[in-house]
């Protein structure tokens, strides 16, 4: 584990000497990794894009949302194997007193619960529970890999917001993975040069590096 560290450092350090205006590489946190119904799932959470008075503005009555964006690297590559996302609504009912969560996922999978307290709607727009990240096929036995996150809450660039609705809506079965989808973006500027103005707030980070076990190991 201290060599894969070592090596997404040493990847890392060079693209931030290469530039520097670039922002500070992102911090490590720790996230559960594990394998799960043949995919790679991770587990975190990511209250902390909320601050208090964002918090406090839930119950305004206007929509928040929330966009998480995964992005699998293997150690060493600032090429991602692939990526994935998660749009969260967030509503205040102001007649009935609830808050109404909306989630979407990269399978076209949609849920809405409804729940009391700003606390639990962050909760459910935030925490990513055995999300799943990539399908073990795509993956190499005895590989080094990490997870790269950003999230943005309310994103307020409309080509963004664009790019995000055509991912959305993609058949089940059609290519997700496709590099080229502007708003997945670049290595660089998504982790190393984001753009603050794309939303009100982002938090990014990466996993701590893990090991995908062999074939037969797998459950």
């Amino acid at each position: 584990m201290r060599a894969a560290a070592l090596l997404v450092g040493l990847a890392l350090g060079e693209l931030v000497a290469a530039g520097p205006a670039w922002a500070a590489v992102p911090p490590e946190r720790t996230t559960g990794i594990a394998l799960w119904q043949g995919r790679l799932v991770a587990s975190v959470g990511l209250q902390d894009l909320f601050l208090p008075a964002d918090t406090a503005r839930l119950r305004s009555g206007f929509a928040s949302r929330v966009l998480i964006r995964l992005y699998l690297y293997r150690v060493g590559s600032t090429v991602p194997v692939t990526q994935t996302l998660r749009r969260s609504d967030v509503i205040y009912d102001i007649w009935d007193e609830r808050f109404r969560v909306r989630v979407s996922d990269a399978a076209g999978l949609t849920d809405a619960q409804e729940v009391a307290t700003p606390a639990q709607a962050i909760a459910l727009s935030t925490a990513l529970v055995r999300f799943p990240v990539a399908d073990l096929a795509s993956l190499e036995p005895g590989a080094s890999y990490r997870i790269g996150f950003r999230a943005d809450l309310n994103p307020i660039s409309q080509e963004l917001v664009g790019e995000v609705r055509r991912w959305l809506s993609r058949e089940p079965g059609q290519d997700r993975s496709d590099t080229g989808d502007s708003f997945f973006g670049s290595f660089v500027s998504i982790f190393v040069n984001p753009r603050i103005e794309d939303s009100e707030r982002q938090l990014r980070f990466f996993s701590q590096p893990f090991v995908v076990a062999s074939a037969e190991k797998k459950r």
